[in-house]
Formats: C-alpha cells, sequence, structure tokens
C-alpha cells in the first residue's frame, strides 16, 4: 500500500500566501515536494523563497478580477499547469472592527469583507477552472499526466455557528464553505473528469495574532478554545496545513468530494452568555 502524499511536482496555488497561516501552508507544500505559487497583496515583486527556490511569491490582489488572471497567468508562465489551488486569501477576524451588534456595524466594512472573501474566492475557483479548461480546450500534453486536480476553500466555524460582532465574516464564511462549495462539486468534474473540490473550516487557530489578543483579553482563550471546544484547545498552523495537504493529495482523499473538514478541536458552538450578563 502507497501511503505517501504523492504531491511531489504538483504545482499548487496558495492564495493568502503571505499570512499567519498561508506561510506554513506553503512551506508544507514544498516540503512535501510540491512547486508552489504564493499569491498576495502583501507579496511585492515576483521573487523566490524556501529550499530549490520551491515557493513562487506574486503580488495579488484576489478581489480585482484583472490582477487575479494576471497572477495565474504569471504562475502558468513559471510553472506550468496549476492542479491544485488553496482558496486561503480572505479579510481575518483579527484584521477587522468589531462591535457589539449589528446595529453599529459598517456597511464598508461589509462590503470590502464580501469583496475580499467571498468575490475573491469565486474569482480564485473561476481563474483555476478556467486554466484547468485551457489545457483540454488545447489538448496540451499536461493533460495525460495531471494528478492531485483538486480545489479546496478554506472556511471557518464562523460559517457554522456565527460572529455576533461581525456577521460579515460569519456570512462570507457560510457563503464559501456552504454554496459556492456545493455549485462547485456539481461544476469541476464536467470541466477536468475527477477534479475535486472540498472545504476545510478551522476553529481557533493558534497563530502569534491569536496569542497576543488572548494575552490583551484572557476570556477570549476560554471563549473560543476551551469552554466550547472537546479538545480545549486552540488548533496549530500546522494542523491546518497538514489537512489541506491531504484533501490536496489524490493518493489520500480521492474519494473525498463536495465535504468540508471541521478542523476546530470539536467545538460545539458559542457561548450566548457569560457569567457576569447573566447577573
Amino acid at each position: 500500500m502507497d501511503l505517501s502524499l504523492n504531491l511531489t511536482s504538483t504545482h499548487v496555488v496558495v492564495t493568502g500566501g503571505a499570512g499567519l497561516i498561508g506561510r506554513v501552508v506553503c512551506d508544507a507544500f514544498a516540503a512535501a515536494g510540491a512547486r508552489v505559487s504564493s499569491l498576495d497583496i502583501a507579496h511585492g515583486e515576483i521573487s523566490y523563497r524556501g529550499p530549490n527556490a520551491a515557493i513562487l511569491e506574486i503580488h495579488c490582489d484576489i478581489s480585482d478580477p484583472e490582477q487575479v488572471a494576471a497572477a495565474f497567468e504569471t504562475a502558468y508562465g513559471f510553472r506550468n499547469m496549476v492542479h491544485c489551488c488553496v482558496a486561503l486569501g480572505s479579510l481575518d477576524l483579527s484584521v477587522l472592527e468589531h462591535t457589539s451588534t449589528i446595529a453599529a456595524a459598517s456597511f464598508e466594512q461589509m462590503k470590502r469583507v464580501l469583496d475580499v472573501n467571498v468575490a475573491g474566492t469565486w474569482l480564485t475557483a473561476r481563474e483555476w477552472l478556467r486554466g484547468l479548461k485551457g489545457v483540454i480546450d488545447e489538448n496540451r500534453q499536461e493533460k495525460e499526466t495531471a494528478k492531485n486536480v483538486g480545489l479546496i476553500i478554506v472556511g471557518s466555524e464562523s460559517g457554522w455557528f456565527g460572529e455576533r460582532g461581525n456577521a460579515d465574516y460569519a456570512m462570507a464564511k457560510s457563503a464559501v464553505q456552504g454554496g459556492l462549495l456545493m455549485s462547485l462539486k456539481a461544476d469541476a468534474p464536467r470541466v477536468w473528469e475527477g477534479a475535486r473540490v472540498n472545504a476545510i473550516a478551522p476553529g481557533a487557530v493558534d497563530t502569534e495574532r491569536f496569542k497576543q489578543e488572548c494575552q490583551e483579553n484572557p476570556e477570549q482563550y476560554w471563549l473560543d478554545c476551551q469552554g466550547t471546544t472537546a479538545l480545549r484547545k486552540p488548533v496549530s498552523p500546522e494542523a491546518v496545513a497538514k489537512t489541506i495537504l491531504f484533501l490536496a493529495s489524490e493518493n489520500f482523499s480521492g474519494r473525498i468530494h463536495g465535504q468540508v473538514l471541521n478542523v476546530d478541536s470539536g467545538k460545539q458552538g458559542k457561548v450566548m452568555w457569560t457569567k457576569e450578563e447573566c447577573k
């Protein structure tokens, strides 16, 4: 029985590749032998990093259709066909303004979250599928040897349980791990036979930013990953990356399609009222 990931020479595009989780994901793919193109608004000039220059960094605002198309074109030029795509890029809760109620929320922020987190994911998926269609329409030789053809959407536990202070973020994640995923489940295999689309929904991820937030508000740690999860721990960035690699590997997950894997330490939901609020 072959128990290797078999990701060697697979070309993977990762959006949000410069972020705290994105860099770990890119490094994990590179360590598994994949060729990685990292797309992020934080990247500057086209550059390489990592062992054997395995990671190509490309500037891209995923909410801009022209930039997404140009970034994929650059990735094609340097790496040829994109087999696997990880739609990780989004505006994270940690960079958004929080409010105690939607009544005080910003309409402008809501629009920006939808532009990046929903439209950006949609544009990423569209460009990935257009690339696959181009290989078939042009009858390129890559068609015969391609493997690990798939898309992994990065959603969130917020897409299941909501966020009282950030309905904008929660509804965006619901959209991509719900309606978009189910639509692509039917669409992708019609464009490329055997193409798979799945999603992951991480819980609180133990990044440096999360640790800082918990230092500033110690109750957040209990609310996010002790009182509401069975394992009483946050999720490591490495655990997120390993789950993505599992879904990317045809050898390990070749019959998993249209599913959302919850990487959340056994999340049970949200605390509705704290003890102090109930006094």
